[in-house]
């Protein structure tokens, strides 16, 4: 079947030869994304099929059993595994040190995820204020580094971890009249176990270096943080969305 009969028109039937050519361009264009995206998809569900099972192992075998019964409820909620595996890095040496290689930001995706927050203060993703004396720039850069990785993790799974990180609920609005017909709008709130992971680490983090901050500090902390990181990726989503409407066909 040619393209000419599988969109459903020819060049000679509302559309010049020259757009039509043009658009032919397009289509090759979107079609090599296409495909370049279904490469990248496979590899990123290996990736994830090995990250599940190295949490899985994680869980069998840690003696931290707050945390593993946190991890399971993050993956019993379908919570991507490179996220929650991004979550966890923080403070434990020995799961950097095997899932490194699949996780750990490089030198250039250090950079990149510097070069998409150019317009923002990265101080702000802290919760340490710049004027602080006591705390250990070394501890600043790590949390600093924690964000960025999870950040960029996010952006492997977008569509998933924006699926799995809300519950949601219809909420009917109140509206004046008792025989209106019932409106309902969405409401979205960040799931309670990204929240109680995060804060976890955060919090084994900070005493495995001799710091303390107060529990409600750091839970407030890490609903800033994750929802900073869920907007933004919901944001590349957007306009990701609008990229591609870019390449339909002018009416």
């Amino acid at each position: 079947m040619s393209l000419e009969s599988f969109i459903g028109f020819d060049a000679g039937e509302g559309m010049s030869e020259a757009a039509f050519e043009a658009f032919k361009e397009k289509m090759k264009a979107a079609a090599a994304q296409i495909a370049a995206i279904k490469k990248e998809e496979g590899k990123q569900k290996k990736k994830e099929e090995e990250l599940h099972k190295i949490l899985l192992k994680f869980i069998q075998n840690s003696g931290k059993k707050d945390l593993t019964l946190l991890i399971s409820r993050a993956l019993e909620q379908n919570i991507p595994a490179n996220f929650i595996m991004a979550m966890i890095l923080l403070g434990n040496e020995d799961i950097q040190r095997e899932v490194g290689h699949f996780i750990m930001l490089s030198a250039a995706q250090e950079e990149q995820s510097e070069s998409q927050q150019q317009n923002s203060n990265s101080q702000a993703l802290t919760f340490f204020d710049e004027e602080d004396k006591t705390t250990p720039l070394k501890i600043k850069i790590e949390v600093d580094a924690w964000i960025k990785n999870m950040l960029f993790q996010g952006e492997e799974t977008p569509q998933k971890l924006m699926k799995t990180a809300y519950d949601t609920q219809m909420i009917e609005i109140e509206q004046e009249g008792s025989f209106a017909d019932p409106k309902y709008e969405e409401k979205k709130d960040i799931k309670p176990i990204l929240i109680q992971l995060s804060t976890f680490i955060l919090r084994d983090f900070l005493e495995q270096n001799k710091i303390d901050e107060s529990f409600t500090k750091l839970a407030e902390f890490s609903r800033f943080i994750i929802t900073g990181i869920l907007n933004k990726i919901q944001e590349i989503l957007d306009n990701t969305k609008m990229l591609g409407e870019g390449l339909s066909p002018n009416p």
